[in-house]
C-alpha cells in the first residue's frame, strides 16, 4: 500500500523546519527495531518523546515514514527510501566529525616544508621529519629545497609553512625563528694545499686565500660567518665565487678555486680532492633554524613545531653537531 500523504498544513509547516541529525538518528533506530519500545531503550529516551520526534520528523517530510498499528511497525515506502539515505547522510556525518577533529588535532591536512641543503647533512630534518611521521602519517609533506631568503618571503606568502634556515638573515614581520642546533665550522681546503698536512689551520695562514662562499648578501649566513671570523683572525677576506649548494662550493675547492667556512657536518661530502679541517682558532659556530609564522593557523605546522622543540631540548647539552 502506498504511504498516503500528510496533510497540506503540515507540509506548510515543513517549509519552517529544518531536519536535524537527530531525527535521523531516532528513525534509524525505529526502523532498524521496527519497535518504538526497544528504539527509545535502545537511544535512552522515553517512548513518547520518541514519537513525538517521528511525527515532527514525517511532518518535516511531508510523507508517512511508518505503517503502524498496534501489533506491528512497519516502513512505508517513503520510508524505506529515506533510510537508505539517512544511513549514507549519517555515516557522511560521522566521517566528517573524526575528519575535523583529527585536523584540529593536526593529525590530517598539508604541510609544506622548505630547508636549505645544508640542513640534510646534520641529520636534523630528516631525524624530525621521521619522527614527525611516525606520529602523523596522514599529514601530507611536500619537501622543496629553497634559498633561505626565498623560504621566509614563501612562509610569509602563506606558500610554505615551515623553513629550514641558517640564520643570521633578515626576518620579514610576522616571521619567527628558533634554534634547532649550533654547529662547528670547518675550512675546506684543495687536498694538495700545503696547510693541508696541518691537523687544524690557523686562520690568520689564508689571508691570502680566496674565500667561497654561498649565493647570500654579505650580512646574511655564512658569508657574514667567513666575514666575521677572518675580521677576529686579523684580516679582511678576499670574497670570490659563490654558488647555490655546498656540493658546488666542495667542488669549487677540490679545483682550486678557494677555500671555504663550511658546516662541519659537509665532511659527509666526500668530493676526491677536498680535506676538512678543523680551525686552530676559537670554535666559529652556524646555526641552524627553523622559521615560521608566529600567528599559526595550521595545527599540522604547529604539530611539527613541538617536534622541533623536542628535538632542541633533546639536543641541547652540545654546542654543536659532531
Amino acid at each position: 500500500m502506498s504511504a498516503a500523504p500528510m496533510p497540506s498544513r503540515a507540509g506548510r509547516q515543513a517549509s519552517r523546519h529544518l531536519i536535524e541529525l537527530r531525527h535521523m538518528r531516532y528513525f534509524l533506530a525505529v526502523a532498524e527495531e521496527l519497535n518504538f519500545g526497544r528504539a527509545a531503550e535502545r537511544l535512552g529516551i522515553a517512548q513518547p518523546n520518541l514519537s513525538q520526534q517521528i511525527k515532527s520528523l514525517e511532518e518535516i517530510v511531508g510523507a508517512r515514514l511508518f505503517n503502524r498499528t498496534q501489533r506491528s511497525v512497519r516502513l512505508t515506502s517513503a520510508g524505506e527510501h529515506f533510510l537508505e539515505e539517512a544511513r549514507q547522510t549519517l555515516a557522511h556525518a560521522d566521517t566528517a566529525l573524526v575528519a575535523a577533529r583529527r585536523a584540529g588535532r593536526g593529525e590530517i591536512g598539508r604541510l609544506a616544508i622548505g630547508y636549505v641543503g645544508s640542513a640534510t647533512y646534520t641529520g636534523v630534518l630528516v631525524s624530525i621529519l621521521g619522527a614527525f611521521r611516525d606520529d602523523f602519517p596522514d599529514v601530507e609533506i611536500e619537501l622543496s629545497e629553497q634559498e633561505m631568503e626565498h623560504q621566509v618571503h614563501e612562509i610569509a606568502a602563506g606558500k610554505l609553512d615551515i623553513g629550514f634556515i641558517r640564520p643570521p638573515i633578515e626576518l620579514p614581520l610576522g616571521i619567527g625563528s628558533s634554534l634547532l642546533v649550533r654547529e662547528e665550522l670547518s675550512l675546506a681546503l684543495p687536498s694538495r694545499h700545503p696547510l693541508a698536512s696541518l691537523d687544524a689551520v690557523p686562520l690568520a695562514r689564508l689571508r691570502d686565500e680566496v674565500f667561497i662562499t654561498p649565493k647570500h648578501a654579505p650580512n646574511v649566513s655564512f658569508h657574514k660567518h667567513t666575514t666575521d671570523a677572518c675580521l677576529a683572525a686579523g684580516f679582511v677576506p678576499r670574497m670570490g665565487p659563490q654558488a647555490a649548494h655546498f656540493v658546488t662550493i666542495v667542488s669549487m675547492v677540490a679545483i682550486g678555486l678557494g677555500v671555504a667556512l663550511v658546516p662541519r657536518s659537509c665532511g659527509c661530502l666526500d668530493i676526491p680532492g677536498v680535506c676538512y679541517r678543523p680551525l686552530a682558532d676559537r670554535p666559529v659556530y652556524a646555526d641552524l633554524s627553523v622559521a615560521f609564522r608566529r600567528s599559526e593557523p595550521s595545527q599540522p605546522a604547529k604539530s611539527f613545531l613541538r617536534y622541533c622543540t623536542t628535538y632542541r631540548n633533546a639536543h641541547a647539552s652540545g654546542p654543536s653537531v659532531e
